[in-house]
């Protein structure tokens, strides 16, 4: 999730190329921005080699499974991050956000928080946070990843689901919480091929803005599709 978009002007933002070659991304999908009053649905990582096409990122998916998996869910996703081998990770408010919820939620569970090698090692870019910083020094509005997608020309992808377009608010209020009950009265119809798209979308996204920034070529094989669920 990332925060509210509330308007942009010039959001490109230059970012110096350390020749990584191997970068990873996270995003995570709540039913709120407060771990001690919502929920994790899923994590999702990705990993590209650099040159490659976007086609070639591997994109790995943990979900909720059962309605007292959340803890083992994090950890199997914070592990999987571990062992990709990747030397950069990349992510929009994975600093504010996605990594201290996902810290945050294991406190709330009872269980002792989990260490993101990467992140520890200084080898994360949260590619939001100098957007924000600048935003605010210039007194506007916050830049949400798809104004930051367009000021370069990429179009991002749309997630339609029950005829409306998933955001941070619907997936909070209606797709996140129809998933876990979906998951806890055992129903085999579960909105999973939505989120998938929601979450896959946003990882290419991730990886997309950080090459632009850079100045490397990648496009995201979502960028400007529609897919209706």
């Amino acid at each position: 999730m990332t925060p509210p978009a509330l308007g942009h002007r010039h959001v490109q933002y230059e970012l110096t190329d350390g020749g990584h070659e191997r970068i990873a991304t996270v995003d995570i999908e709540t039913t709120g921005y407060d771990p001690d009053e919502s929920e994790l649905v899923a994590v999702g990582i990705g990993v590209h080699e650099r040159g490659t096409p976007a086609s070639a990122v591997d994109c790995r998916r943990f979900y909720r499974e059962s309605s007292d998996d959340e803890a083992a869910t994090i950890r199997a996703a914070v592990s999987a991050l571990d062992e990709l081998d990747a030397d950069q990770l990349v992510s929009f408010n994975g600093d504010e956000f996605d990594l201290p919820y996902l810290r945050d939620r294991l406190a709330a569970l009872g269980e002792s928080p989990p260490a993101v090698a990467l992140a520890e090692a200084n080898a994360h870019v949260d590619l939001f946070v100098p957007r924000k910083v600048r935003a605010e020094a210039r007194g506007e509005p916050w830049p949400g990843l798809e104004a930051c997608l367009r000021s370069y020309d990429i179009q991002p992808a749309t997630t339609v689901w029950q005829g409306e377009k998933v955001d941070n608010t619907l997936f909070g209020e209606r797709l996140g919480p129809r998933y876990l009950e979906a998951v806890a009265t055992g129903e085999p119809t579960r909105p999973r091929d939505a989120i998938d798209h929601y979450l896959v979308s946003d990882l290419e996204a991730n990886l997309a803005l950080y090459y632009a920034d850079i100045g490397a070529a990648f496009t995201p094989t979502h960028a400007g599709d529609r897919a209706e669920f």
